[in-house]
């Protein structure tokens, strides 16, 4: 039973398999690529970050008896080698000598990795099985992808913030710094293969989130890191644009880290690694002693504004598989005002610091400028699709409501009967009372009709996401009155499509619930309303 037309959309579910091995491999190419930060490991397997995994573990899960037990003489298999990219989190000072971070994101993307190779196979399967509806490629891709890519993410941030500092220092000639390409192929891949599912299965959607999601990341590059430093040639046009911010730390390390902006990744270090063992930097506590009120209210105001950035920039990058909400538009709409607020205080606050001599400080913050305009621009976008989100709702909600009042309406027209007339007395017919008749006990067992025999239902139509959600009895009508159409005339409900996206399907069914509730049962219009819901 079930609709014998091919729904399975098996075009939709190759490309979601086949973006879906390709960041696999970007994956596993971050993993077995050789790189290092350290020209002497070249040509060697400690360069290949799969075999710093041994010594992550251990800095991971710091416990003597449990490193004893995995590395017991120091080492664990031969080659191991000791990890790469370590980052100890202090917390402002509060974890005492740090916590390796970037160990611990290592050891869990190397699990996530391993649980999306295992993920393949199902979705191999699925992708190619005329019975399944299911795109299981798709939904693996759309977890696996968007946690490897927080990971990876991280380690690209990593990566950023130590070419910032040593930038600053003058220290990023081959000799002394090299980017892990692997590293950064593994997020390049993974952040394509996003793109790319967002845009062929939200259409528009995707574009237009694509479009934030090109906003945050200019304005990550711009407010946290420093593109002249990793891009040489931009160095002095750039420059000019943050303009001059001398004076406003009275010329303190962590300032002139920033090359002049008083915007960056250092006060997010400060607050998470400072004080750390072999660190340049001080906490953040530390950092703000014997600054003035308005100094201490400016850096703050910078450091929130890299938070925000950097949060906005992966929150961003995870909603491009994600089936758009209201509450998702709303917290939009509410982090890009925190981030123009902060922005705009980034922008005002250094007018109102002056020098020891009390004179104003010369400051020109284009570069400040334009952060803000790149959060207004993307809360504009964001109200826009709330206001579109909202009005396409209560069109739906009018022709609910019209729909509802016109079938009522019909109803209580077509129920409506003329009044019952009274009896005459010659249409009353006398009483006749009428014996009642007891058969004997063995005559009742004779004619006891045999004991029935229970034959289960079976559903053998086709099937997807929606449909598993229904009984057994649930299916069969599903299938009978939408798939084979075998309850009446339903033309003005869309051809629903099986493992495809129905989103017109249940709008107009909401929409003609009215017409169909004769036909339909409430259980099926519940389970079917609460889908809808959540789609």
């Amino acid at each position: 039973m079930g609709n014998k037309k091919d729904s399975n959309k098996r075009p939709n579910k190759v490309v979601a398999l086949i973006t879906y091995i390709l960041a696999l491999i970007a994956l596993l190419l971050g993993l077995f690529l050789p790189y290092g930060t350290d020209p002497a490991l070249n040509g060697t397997t400690g360069a290949i970050w799969a075999f710093q995994l041994p010594d992550a573990l251990s800095r991971a899960v710091p416990v003597d008896a449990l490193v004893n037990l995995i590395k017991p003489e120091g080492t664990l298999i031969e080659g191991a080698a000791p990890f790469a990219y370590p980052l100890l989190i202090t917390l402002n000072g509060v974890i005492e000598g740090g916590y390796d971070l970037a160990a611990l994101f290592t050891v869990l993307y190397a699990l996530v990795v391993l649980a999306g190779l295992i993920a393949l196979i199902p979705a191999i399967v699925s992708t190619f099985s005329k019975k399944s509806k299911k795109n299981t490629a798709l939904s693996a891709a759309s977890f696996i992808e968007v946690v490897a890519f927080l990971f990876v993410s991280f380690f690209v941030f990593v990566q950023l913030t130590n070419f910032t500092f040593l930038a600053a220092l003058g220290l990023t000639g081959e000799s002394t710094y090299q980017w892990s390409y692997p590293l950064l192929g593994a997020f390049g891949g993974t952040f394509l293969m996003l793109v790319i599912q967002s845009i062929f299965y939200k259409k528009g959607s995707g574009v237009f989130k694509f479009v934030l999601l090109l906003l945050s990341t200019l304005a990550l590059m711009l407010a946290v890191y420093n593109v002249g430093a990793i891009i040489p040639p931009l160095d002095a046009p750039l420059s000019e644009l943050i303009g001059k911010t001398e004076g406003l730390f009275d010329g303190k390390l962590y300032h002139s880290a920033t090359l002049g902006s008083i915007i960056g990744i250092v006060p997010v270090y400060m607050l998470f690694c400072g004080g750390a063992e072999g660190s340049l930097l001080p906490t953040l506590s530390t950092a703000i002693e014997g600054m003035t009120v308005l100094q201490e209210t400016l850096f703050l105001c910078a450091l929130i504004l890299a938070l925000l950035v950097l949060i906005n920039f992966l929150l961003d990058a995870m909603g491009l598989g994600k089936t758009t909400k209201r509450y998702m538009l709303v917290s939009n709409i509410i982090r890009y005002t925190l981030e123009l607020v902060a922005a705009a205080l980034v922008i005002a606050l250094p007018f109102f610091i002056k020098n020891d001599a009390g004179e104003q400080i010369e400051v020109t913050g284009l570069m400040s400028l334009v952060i803000a305009l790149l959060a207004l621009i993307a809360l504009i976008l964001n109200i826009i699709r709330l206001v579109r989100f909202d009005k396409k709702r209560k069109k739906v909600q009018q022709a609910v409501a019209a729909e509802m009042n016109r079938a009522t309406t019909g109803a209580v027209a077509a129920n409506a009967q003329p009044a019952a007339q009274p009896a005459t007395v010659e249409e009353e017919k006398p009483y006749v009372y009428t014996p009642p008749v007891y058969a004997k006990e063995e005559e009742v067992k004779e004619e006891q009709e045999p004991a029935e025999v229970y034959n289960p239902v079976i559903y053998n139509g086709p099937t997807d996401e929606f449909i598993n959600t229904l009984s057994t009895d649930q299916k069969i009508e599903f299938s009978r009155v939408f798939l084979e159409r075998q309850n009446g005339n339903i033309g003005y409900i869309p051809e629903y499509i099986v493992g495809g996206k129905n989103d017109r399907f249940f709008n107009n069914v909401f929409i003609y619930f009215a017409r169909l509730r004769t036909i339909v049962s409430d259980g099926l219009f519940n389970k079917m309303y609460e889908y809808g819901n959540i789609m």
